[in-house]
């Protein structure tokens, strides 16, 4: 199920379903120990008098799940018609302090004065997992603390200037038991004080909802490693207050977000709406530690066993080089740290990492056919350099840059350079960037001479001349060896991949890829070579998902998450939100009007009307019905709109200055 919400401060990340029902508590690490896990979820429940009992998630709700605007706070609406009641949630992460608060403004639909009481269950899982866990009450701060070794979570809660009015823990997933939640149905929590082993709690709290008038209800959630860390941030909730504590997040992701004064020609408001949610989705993703998430949702675990929770050096690289053009260079930094601790002694990076900079699960084998093989995707590395270099190119600070050059540029570059075959100089096999594949890619080959150039940029800026020299020319030798081996003159376009065994040509891929697009973004070629037309023209047919729905696909046949389709010329594949953007980012490129700009400026419609009603754009889309594919929101479909609109607004700008 895709996230409709998602709120976090860069050490404490949660998500939210359809139902406003929380589905994902990571902490300490963004995207790293998911103390809720797959399929479980934080039930909501409300008693009115006189009108029974209805779960948020029974059906009988009318909600729509929505942030407000320029902000990471929630507004979105909940309304049931069978109880009378509407309620506004404004949920927020504070900012600084790991502390999650869901705020219910709630008003009574009738002109009665009811009492209503509002039960927050919440099914924590530890370190992931459910067992050797506690939940008790602790009457001093009257909340439910829940903890196992260096993990604690405080459930507080106020209503109608009252705190818990009633509490219970109790066993879950055990012998066949739902859960504390199902004791609420009554309207009567049984107060069990403590319960060890696989535990979860459910509070209550009880507000007086008269009519014509919002009443406040606040449920706060704090983290910690530590009982003294979360008993000094509900001390900090009393001392500040909540509102003030909104007020506060809502003053600091709107300054946030506005820093750059970022002008945007004449794009339509909603897009720009679009362009600054999807900077802060990007930013929710982002630990403060450096390492950046390709996504949240866990749901993915279904198709797998396993989530995109991970550290992707290449997707990293990516959303650097947007963010950095965004002006927001402090999350990027902290990236490129997390890269050099991580960096192999080689100089390599391997397929993907845990945020605390373990590496992560892989399915790229490290022995293959009697062979040894390095199992990982070569545009990892080389991407890394070259988003360092544009990031210098942005912000131009040199020590950083020399700093850089130490950690991690000179061992990476030394290894691209290392890792090419004696008779060809090209990259030697590795996986291409869908991580499907075993050859010689063009895309990677591209993105290992971009590397190269990119380093030999960085060495000639600090004055080590040698080894700018020495990564041009393996950099040029890389492109000659890509024009003379990769590109197919018969069919008049660059080929997928091709392989080689014994230092000769066994196989030739012409499959057309969307990787393959991006080539002049490297500087391979200019844009406006005749081969790279070629090229494109024939990607931009051969691609395009020929329904109501648009948009362009990875490549013909592509199978992931295609259900209950057959493949045609109709239908290749899934259309993605970022290859689709790909093809906007070249058609901006060779705008030389103002109407040039008109086909670009309709992707980026699209875009929004594909993303969720709250901003949230998916990695893939059905391509009849339009729902969302995989995960959402994917980070990097949020980083390519941010590009894409910069350089669209950059080209209105400067195709204005040209009249």
């Amino acid at each position: 199920m895709p996230r409709s919400l998602v709120l976090g401060n860069g050490n404490l990340l949660a998500t939210f379903d359809s139902d406003m029902l929380m589905r994902d508590l990571y902490f300490p690490y963004v995207g790293e120990e998911d103390h809720t896990t797959y399929q479980h979820k934080h039930r909501i429940g409300v008693l009115v008098e006189g009108k029974g009992f209805s779960w948020l998630d029974d059906g009988s709700w009318n909600i729509k799940p929505r942030y407000a605007t320029d902000t990471l706070i929630g507004k979105s609406m909940m309304v049931n018609d069978n109880l009378g009641i509407s309620m506004e949630a404004a949920d927020f992460v504070h900012p600084v302090k790991d502390i999650l608060v869901r705020h219910l403004r709630v008003t009574s639909n009738t002109k009665e004065t009811r009492t209503v009481k509002f039960y927050f269950h919440h099914d924590i899982h530890p370190y992931g997992d459910k067992q050797k866990d506690t939940a008790f009450y602790e009457p001093g701060t009257n909340s439910v603390i829940h903890y196992r070794k260096q993990r604690y979570f405080l459930v507080g809660g106020t209503a109608s200037d009252k705190g818990l009015t009633s509490f219970t823990t109790g066993k879950s997933e055990y012998r066949e038991l739902q859960g504390t939640w199902k004791d609420a149905e009554d309207g009567v929590l049984s107060q069990h004080p403590i319960e060890q082993g696989s535990v979860d709690s459910t509070i209550e709290l009880t507000a007086v909802v008269e009519p014509d008038k919002e009443t406040d209800v606040y449920m706060w959630l704090c983290a910690g490693t530590a009982l003294h860390e979360v008993l000094e941030l509900h001390e900090f909730i009393n001392e500040e207050g909540v509102d003030q504590m909104e007020n506060s997040t809502r003053n600091y992701w709107e300054s946030w977000v506005h820093k750059t004064n970022q002008e945007y020609g004449s794009l339509d408001p909603e897009l720009v709406e679009l362009y600054k949610r999807s900077l802060l989705i990007v930013r929710t993703q982002a630990d403060n530690r450096g390492g950046i998430i390709a996504a949240n949702d866990s749901d993915i675990m279904q198709f797998n066993r396993d989530t995109y929770t991970y550290v992707w050096p290449r997707d990293g690289a990516f959303i650097c080089m947007a963010m950095d053009k965004a002006g927001y260079q402090e999350m990027t930094r902290r990236f490129f740290h997390f890269c050099c601790e991580v960096q192999s002694q080689e100089g390599y990076l391997l397929h993907k990492y845990n945020p605390d900079g373990s590496p992560g699960s892989s399915w790229h084998p490290w022995f293959r056919d009697g062979e040894f093989q390095l199992p990982i995707q070569e545009d990892e590395t080389a991407l890394v350099i070259l988003a360092m270099w544009q990031h210098f190119e942005e912000f131009h600070d040199f020590e950083w840059l020399q700093d850089m050059y130490e950690e991690f540029v000179k061992e990476a570059a030394d290894f691209l350079v290392e890792y090419r075959e004696e008779k060809t100089n090209l990259p030697l096999a590795t996986y291409d960037p869908w991580e499907e594949h075993r050859g010689i890619f063009s895309y990677t080959a591209a993105t290992t001479y971009a590397g190269l150039i990119a380093a030999a940029n960085i060495s000639q800026a600090l004055g080590h001349v040698k080894h700018a020299n020495e990564y041009q020319t393996a950099g040029e030798e890389v492109k000659e060896a890509i024009l003379l081996h990769l590109y197919d003159e018969d069919s008049g376009r660059f080929v997928k991949k091709i392989k080689r065994k014994g230092g000769k040509l066994i196989e030739k891929d012409l499959t057309p890829d969307a990787s393959i697009a991006l080539l002049w973004k490297f500087g391979l070629l200019p844009s406006n070579d005749k081969r790279m037309i070629s090229t494109m023209k024939q990607l931009e047919e051969m691609l395009r998902v020929k329904t109501p729905v648009g948009g362009y696909a990875r490549y013909p046949n592509d199978f992931y998450h295609f259900y209950d389709m057959e493949h045609s010329d109709q239908i290749p594949g899934n259309p993605w939100i970022i290859t689709t953007l790909w093809f906007a980012q070249w058609n901006i490129e060779h705008a030389k009007t103002a109407k040039d700009l008109k086909k670009p400026l309709e992707t980026l419609r699209w875009v929004k009307e594909k993303a969720t009603p709250a901003g949230i754009l998916p990695e893939q889309l059905h391509p009849w019905g339009d729902n969302h594919l995989s995960v959402s929101p994917l980070t990097w479909s949020h980083a390519v709109y941010v590009e894409t609109v910069l350089m669209w607004v950059e080209k209105e700008k400067e195709l204005k200055k040209s009249k």
